[in-house]
C-alpha cells in the first residue's frame, strides 16, 4: 500500500507542475507586457503600438459607421472618437500596459502618452462610455455634457447589435494571478 500511495502522491505533483506550466504559458506570453513607441488610431478604442493592435481596457467607442445626432444634425461620432484618438497618440511616445488578449487577439492594455490616460481622456471627453472602467469620468462628462452626452446616440454594445456587428465584451480591470487562473479553469 506503501507504494500505492507514493505512486499516487507522484502523479499528483506530475498533475499540479503540468497545470503549473500551463498556466505560465498561458499568461506569461502577452501579459503584463509594457510597450512604447509611436502609435496611430486604427478607431476611437483600437491603435496599433509597434506591430501590436491594442483595444484600449476599460472603455468602448461608437464604431466608425455610427451616426449620432447633435443638435438635430447628424454627427458622426465614431469618426470623432477616432480621431480624438488620433490627436491624443499625437502628443508622443505612447506607453501600454497590456493586460491579455481580447476575442480577437487584440492586446488590451491601459495607454498613456504626456497628455494623461488614454481611455480616462476618451471618456471624460464624452468620446467613450466607460465599459468596465472609468465610471467616474463618465459620470463627469454626463454631467457636463460633453461630446456623446450632449448628443442622441445608442451605446456602442447597442449600436453593434441593432446592427449585425460582432459585440464586445466587457472589459474588467486587471485580474491578477489568481483570476487569470480561475478565468482560464472556467471557474470565475
Amino acid at each position: 500500500m506503501g507504494l500505492s500511495k507514493k505512486a499516487r502522491d507522484v502523479g499528483v505533483a506530475m498533475a499540479i507542475l503540468a497545470l503549473t506550466a500551463l498556466i505560465v504559458l498561458r499568461l506569461g506570453g502577452q501579459h503584463g507586457e509594457t510597450i512604447i513607441g509611436t502609435a496611430r488610431a486604427a478607431d476611437g478604442d483600437t491603435l496599433t503600438l509597434e506591430g501590436h493592435r491594442i483595444r484600449l481596457v476599460g472603455m468602448d467607442t461608437p464604431e466608425m459607421m455610427q451616426i449620432c445626432k447633435r443638435d438635430g444634425a447628424d454627427w458622426h461620432c465614431g469618426v470623432a472618437a477616432r480621431s480624438r484618438l488620433a490627436e491624443l497618440l499625437r502628443a508622443g511616445p505612447v506607453t501600454c500596459r497590456t493586460q491579455g488578449t481580447d476575442k480577437y487577439d487584440r492586446l488590451l492594455a491601459r495607454c498613456e502618452t504626456t497628455a494623461g490616460d488614454l481611455g480616462e481622456r476618451m471618456v471624460r471627453e464624452g468620446l467613450a462610455v466607460a465599459y468596465g472602467g472609468y465610471e467616474d469620468e463618465e459620470q463627469f462628462a454626463k454631467a457636463e455634457r460633453k461630446g456623446l452626452w450632449g448628443a442622441e446616440f445608442d451605446l456602442p454594445q447597442q449600436w453593434r447589435r441593432m446592427n449585425g456587428r460582432p459585440q464586445e465584451d466587457t472589459h474588467q480591470g486587471e485580474p491578477g494571478a489568481l483570476g487569470s487562473i480561475l478565468s482560464m479553469l472556467g471557474l470565475s
